[in-house]
């Protein structure tokens, strides 16, 4: 007699591959950090908007601070590292280097999530010393070099002052950072806003004032 095969279990529809969750749980961390901010989330919201148990979860990150580190470097770190791109690969002048540098960090700050994130850091870091003191030894340090690298070869190649390297870096990512969430979440109530254009052509022309070197003015016949 012929024997009948068992039918095969069929396949689910779907199936979420491993290797993606980890980023599927960042991608709902930075959202639940967003909304609730870094002290009110929790670890069950964040794995109920992955899709995941929050077993699952915890394969992956032992902790909220572990998670929140890991969402950081996700999205800021790539950032980082093509500003660190863009001053090894530029060839032109300082100035040039510095209004593209400038461009590139107003750009970023701009955008709504990378904005949120922001928002997040400085309003309640603060409270979490560990995590404040870990940011600004990954992030505002590293951050801060890059700006300082152009301005450094600024000074060498003569196109800039020697008095800017102390703190025209900090000032003008500064600047530019807090430039960006005024306009991200609070230019529609300003009579007088300003568009994107005019603030970063604004704080280019403030920036190239504070640190190129002046020229002598003309001397002209008596």
């Amino acid at each position: 007699m012929d024997t009948i095969e068992p039918p095969e279990a069929a396949a689910p529809r779907w199936q979420r591959r491993p290797e993606a969750r980890p980023e599927e749980i960042i991608d709902a961390a930075e959202a639940v950090f967003s909304d609730c901010g870094f002290d009110r989330a929790k670890l069950e919201d964040v794995a109920r908007r992955a899709g995941v148990s929050k077993g699952t979860l915890y394969l992956y990150f032992d902790s909220k601070e572990a998670l929140f580190r890991a969402m950081i470097r996700a999205r800021i770190e790539p950032i980082l590292a093509e500003w660190e791109e863009i001053v090894r690969g530029h060839s032109g002048s300082c100035r040039d280097l510095l209004m593209l540098y400038m461009q590139r960090v107003w750009d970023t700050a701009r955008q709504p999530a990378r904005a949120r994130i922001a928002r997040l850091v400085s309003s309640e870091l603060d409270n979490f010393p560990e995590l404040a003191e870990w940011y600004y030894n990954e992030i505002i340090q590293r951050a801060k070099r890059v700006g300082r690298d152009i301005i450094e070869r600024g000074i060498a190649s003569g196109e800039f002052r020697p008095a800017a390297r102390d703190f025209a870096p900090q000032a003008i990512c500064s600047m530019l950072v807090h430039g960006a969430q005024l306009q991200r979440f609070f230019s529609r109530f300003d009579p007088a806003a300003r568009s994107d254009d005019e603030i970063v052509r604004g704080a280019v022309d403030l920036a190239l004032h504070a640190v190129l070197i002046r020229q002598p003015e003309p001397a002209f016949p008596s």
